[in-house]
């Protein structure tokens, strides 16, 4: 599900780095944050507690390995 008045569900979130059916990893542009990534989950969901167990455990290992390439 996607929500119009969403940001994230409007627009890339960043310059795309991975993509895949659940998710996206997304480079920000943000001058006082340098190497400022994102990692969406492609359904909008208000909060990470909205996620099924292995959504959330999808999303978490992503936003592990993000964090160890950095």
């Amino acid at each position: 599900m996607k929500l119009a008045d969403c940001e994230l569900c409007k627009s890339d979130g960043g310059v795309i780095v991975l993509a895949n059916e659940w998710l996206r990893v997304a480079l920000v542009d943000e001058p006082d944050y340098p190497g400022y990534v994102r990692v969406i989950w492609n359904d909008h969901v208000r909060e990470m507690s909205e996620l099924h167990d292995d959504q959330r455990m999808r999303l978490m290992r992503t936003v592990f390995a993000v964090e160890s390439a950095q």
